[in-house]
């Protein structure tokens, strides 16, 4: 089975796929349609997307052809912790 990128390696790789189609931080932003100051922390990993703004970062993620590189356990951080009843 093939492993997952970490939130930090899948921000290197969205990063690595706009460079790479010659996309600047402006036009990622567009496509995205958050401020490009947004997309900068998104893809030098400063962090992820809120669950408000996960749909605008799907968006970015498929125009870059990545959504392939997404899985669910991206998003358990947002969960609340369960506390330990002890």
């Amino acid at each position: 089975m093939q492993n997952r990128p970490t939130r930090s390696e899948l921000a290197q790789l969205i990063n690595q796929a706009r460079l790479d189609r010659h996309i600047s931080i402006r036009s990622a932003a567009r496509i995205a349609g958050v401020p490009a100051a947004t997309v900068q922390g998104w893809l030098a990993g400063r962090h992820f997307p809120t669950p408000a703004l996960r749909p605008k970062f799907l968006l970015l993620v498929e125009a870059l052809e990545l959504d392939h590189l997404l899985h669910p356990a991206l998003w358990l951080d947002d969960l609340p912790q369960a506390k330990n009843s002890g």
